[in-house]
């Protein structure tokens, strides 16, 4: 059976004033069909960045992680377990928190939900990633550490792109028509999607003296998904 749209999920379309009454319809509406959120904001404390790179650092001095092979662009990945770290605390409170409102909003069952991943990424400014999804997990983010100037924007991509049978030419790009959404690296700014989004960063234009860094993570629930012919226990 199909998902019924509430009230609330409908935009009214105003007629036109330069159409004739016999041409027009009455009582328009606009369908929102599927759509796909992103989730965004900035921490309270800024500060808080300082001290996540401070830890990001340490481990990367002390050779926990992996990095680029010499000679190569400056790429580093700590461990994928940060949610584990005390120094790490205040940062996971405010996913679980975040996230948790959320999972609220999608109106998803579960008895808990908690972080299946996180790690920090720090690169060259300029460093490109490619397109990419995240697997075995229903939310995903990131929260930009450090952002020199002009370095890397992330790019999601909408998954139905490679659907469409037309590409029209657009007057101008808006919500209804755009394939690509671009979010600027900004200092404390974190990013929330679901996490089949295609996402990458694109190549950056900042001087190479500073590195960027952000902290990726991954969200899953706990609980008995019970749908007939597709039930899953998720301890």
């Amino acid at each position: 059976m199909l998902d019924t749209p509430s009230a609330t999920k409908l935009s009214p379309i105003k007629p036109s004033a330069a159409a004739g009454k016999s041409s027009e319809l009455t009582q328009k509406q606009m369908f929102m069909l599927f759509p796909t959120p992103m989730f965004t904001g900035k921490l309270f404390e800024i500060g808080l960045c300082d001290r996540i790179e401070k830890t990001v650092r340490e481990m990367q001095r002390t050779g926990k992680g992996r990095s680029s092979p010499e000679g190569q662009i400056l790429a580093y990945m700590t461990p994928d377990d940060l949610q584990t770290l005390p120094e790490m605390k205040e940062l996971v409170d405010v996913i679980m928190w975040e996230t948790g409102k959320i999972l609220d909003a999608y109106a998803i069952k579960r008895d808990s939900h908690y972080i299946a991943n996180m790690w920090a990424n720090v690169a060259n400014p300029n460093r490109r990633h490619h397109m990419h999804t995240h697997p075995n997990c229903l939310l995903s983010g990131l929260v930009y550490i450090k952002t020199p100037k002009y370095c890397g924007s992330t790019v999601f991509a909408s998954p139905r792109q490679l659907s469409k049978g037309l590409e029209p030419t657009y007057l101008q790009k808006n919500e209804l028509n755009s394939d690509v959404f671009v979010s600027p690296a900004e200092k404390g700014r974190m990013l929330i999607w679901p996490s089949h989004v295609p996402h990458a960063v694109e190549q950056g234009a900042a001087d190479e003296a500073e590195d960027r860094i952000v902290v990726a993570f991954n969200i899953m629930i706990r609980g008995l998904i019970d749908v007939p012919t597709a039930r899953l226990d998720l301890p």
